[in-house]
Order: C-alpha cells, then sequence, then structure tokens
C-alpha cells in the first residue's frame, strides 16, 4: 500500500497573496504552495517570454481548485508597482492585500573589473528599489492585523563569492530591510515581516549561473550538513507558508536558513 500525501493545511483561507516573480522556479512554487493552502494568489511576471510559464502556474492552480490571477508588471519600475497593486486590490475579495512575497530578483553574475551602471541597476532596480516600494504601495491595502511580508534572500548576502558583488549586496540589503521593516511595521500596521534565506536550488536560474561559479559550489553543496545535494523548491515553500500563515504571529525581523546549513560550512 502506498502512502496518501497529506494535503497541506488550509490556514490561508480568504487571503489575497502577491509573489512577484513567479512565473518559475521558487516564485512558482510558492505561489502554488500558498494556493493550495487557501490563498487567492497574484502570479507575477514581468515580460511577455514569460507568459507561457505563468499560464502554466495559473492552470496549475486552478486544476486543483485554487483561485489565482496573471498580472504582467515589471516591479524595477514605479508604474509597473502601481498597476500590479491596483490590479491585486480589484481580484481581492476583501479589497485588502494580506500577504506579500518579495521573491523576483535578477542574480547575474559579474566581477567588479567588468560591472557597469547599466549591470548595478538592472539589479538594484529588481532586488532592492522593487521591494522597497511595492511594500511601500500596499501599506494602505493591509489587513488591520494579519499581514504578512516574506523577503527571499539568499546564502550570497553572507558567503563570499567573488562574481557576485551586486547580487550579494541586494541580498544583504534584503535582509537589512526585513529588521527596518519588523520594527516599522508591527505596531502601526499589525504586520510582521521576515526572510528566507535559501541555499543554491535547482531552478533555471540557477543552473544559468557563471560556470566558474557553478563548479566553486560543487565541494560546498557535497559539504552541506543536512544532504550533500541542491536545494529543491519543495524544500523551500513550507517555510514561506509557514511565514505567511497565523502560526508564525510571534516571528518577526527573522531570516529563517533554508539552505540545509550550507551557512555553517
Amino acid at each position: 500500500m502506498t502512502d496518501t500525501p497529506i494535503p497541506p493545511p488550509q490556514n490561508l483561507c480568504g487571503k489575497t497573496a502577491i509573489v512577484t516573480g513567479s512565473s518559475r522556479g521558487i516564485g512558482a512554487g510558492i505561489a502554488v504552495g500558498l494556493a493550495r493552502r487557501g490563498a487567492s494568489v497574484i502570479i507575477n511576471y514581468v515580460s511577455p517570454k514569460s507568459k507561457g510559464t505563468a499560464e502554466g502556474v495559473l492552470q496549475s492552480i486552478r486544476n486543483n481548485g485554487g483561485s489565482a490571477l496573471l498580472i504582467q508588471a515589471d516591479i524595477s519600475s514605479i508604474e509597473g508597482i502601481q498597476h500590479l497593486v491596483e490590479e491585486s486590490v480589484k481580484f481581492s475579495l476583501s479589497k485588502k492585500i494580506d500577504i506579500v512575497v518579495h521573491n523576483a530578483a535578477f542574480g547575474d553574475d559579474c566581477y567588479l573589473e567588468d560591472i557597469t551602471p547599466e549591470f548595478y541597476y538592472k539589479q538594484t532596480n529588481t532586488n532592492l528599489k522593487g521591494p522597497i516600494f511595492l511594500t511601500q504601495a500596499i501599506l494602505p491595502h493591509l489587513p488591520s492585523h494579519g499581514g504578512r511580508i516574506v523577503l527571499v534572500s539568499s546564502i550570497s548576502a553572507r558567503m563570499a563569492f567573488a562574481s557576485q558583488t551586486v547580487y550579494a549586496a541586494t541580498k544583504a540589503g534584503c535582509e537589512a530591510l526585513c529588521r527596518c521593516w519588523a520594527a516599522a511595521l508591527g505596531k502601526k500596521y499589525g504586520a510582521t515581516v521576515n526572510c528566507v534565506n535559501p541555499g543554491p536550488v535547482a531552478t533555471e536560474m540557477y543552473w544559468e549561473s557563471d560556470p566558474e561559479f557553478l563548479k566553486s559550489m560543487e565541494s560546498i553543496i557535497d559539504a552541506t550538513p543536512a544532504a550533500p545535494r541542491v536545494g529543491e523548491v519543495a524544500d523551500i515553500v513550507p517555510l514561506v507558508a509557514f511565514l505567511c500563515s497565523e502560526e508564525s504571529h510571534w516571528t518577526t525581523g527573522s531570516v529563517l536558513n533554508a539552505n540545509g546549513g550550507m551557512l555553517l560550512i
């Protein structure tokens, strides 16, 4: 007899969640995971070339009886953020945004000698400007209690990778935003703010990394305390879902490591 998978708890029913960069990879997994727990999910993608994969995420949610909306919006621009928030509020039955997961990120590798202003702004506009101004824009639409903001960081925020000057700085910045916002938004808005710090996860973004970086990761992956492997999207989703739920109400300003203990190496 085979074991029947235990369905996730329906602890997000009635909630509306924005998941940025959710057409593929970790973001897609988070969108599906929150929908399985009862949330109505906004699937966000940037470019027309991502529309097909985003529609696949939408269909997956609807096939399982969930509620979701597809919104093309570039969170690196103020106009894109405004469009995302306006359409999300229209979609929400309560006209509130209960959950925001800041997952969208550019993670291209570049050595210090080769960084251009264009490269710098491409990453910082999405990885830092986007979360800052999207969070600002949703503040009037948070519920009076129980709002949840989650930022997706990276082990790059705390480990030394020579080709990740800008990316590492933006991810360290996300962890700083988490602490600042937890202090600022708790009493005033009744919201918690937390961060999830994944290690390498088997997504397209990871496998598209610089070959030298991938080579440098092999010994680190082999030494990972939990298991000698790359992480999976399924390793990350339940932790994000927990931080989005009422069960996490006494957790704020925290960084939850989802990297198999890699930062202990």
